[in-house]
């Protein structure tokens, strides 16, 4: 007996006809909750000794490497939500496969947490700690891309699986992009990566936060930003 939810077709002697075909709702509603925990278990590390209460202004200054951490993860997450949302708003059914690489996609976006602690002590402590860190948590980083990749990729080669764009509802930009542009962030991970390793493992780090602020920020690799905001010029400047 199928499970509920499965689209099959049914052909002589009972066999199935077509592969196996899932509704998407309970994979979104599912990933949604696992990118909220991980990106909430981020802030958990930043924290201050009872001991440092005495001199507080210092301490928190002194908690820089666990805001940085903290937030180059938190946008390194947010841009996989995004794009993870994006594709699966151009689908209308997933398979095994798409549920698998889903899958593998959330169990390494829920780790980020833990390469973001073990970065963040490393920059208190320094020395060669400083560069395993580095390329521990870029190595993560990199993962999590080219499942995310992976996964746009086979959806993309399997239209039973997607919606068919209409005038209404067009593609969206990142679906459309391809070449070096749709690549763009994964080479830039592995470029900082090999920064960290042979050069300044903290300027690598600075080069994480500018991919997540690119993935975050910018359409795909087009270089304006996909936010629009007109809304925060007053209406009256707009005027004739």
């Amino acid at each position: 007996m199928a499970a509920a939810g499965d689209v099959t077709s049914t052909g002589a002697g009972g066999e199935d006809a077509s592969p196996q075909r899932w509704d998407k709702g309970r994979v979104e509603i599912f990933s949604d909750g696992v990118f909220a925990i991980a990106i909430t278990l981020l802030v958990l590390d930043i924290t201050v000794a009872p001991s440092d209460y005495d001199h507080l202004r210092q301490a928190l200054s002194r908690e820089w490497p666990a805001y940085l951490a903290y937030v180059t993860s938190f946008l390194t997450v947010g841009s996989v939500w995004i794009a993870h949302h994006g594709l699966f708003s151009r689908l209308r059914f997933i398979d095994p496969t798409l549920l698998r690489l889903n899958l593998l996609l959330l169990m390494t976006a829920a780790f980020l947490p833990f390469p973001t602690s073990v970065l963040a002590q490393a920059l208190h402590h320094g020395g060669t700690a400083e560069r395993t860190a580095v390329v521990f948590y870029g190595a993560a980083a990199l993962v999590i891309e080219l499942l995310l990749r992976a996964a746009e990729r086979y959806a993309g080669s399997q239209p039973d699986l997607q919606m068919e764009p209409t005038t209404a509802t067009p593609a969206p930009e990142h679906m459309r992009l391809t070449g070096w542009r749709r690549w763009a962030s994964t080479a830039l991970y592995a470029a900082a990566i090999l920064f960290g390793v042979f050069l300044f493992p903290r300027v690598a780090v600075i080069g994480y936060l500018a991919v997540g602020i690119r993935s975050v920020f910018v359409a795909g690799s087009a270089g304006r930003l996909s936010l629009n905001l007109d809304w925060l010029i007053p209406k009256r400047w707009t005027r004739s």
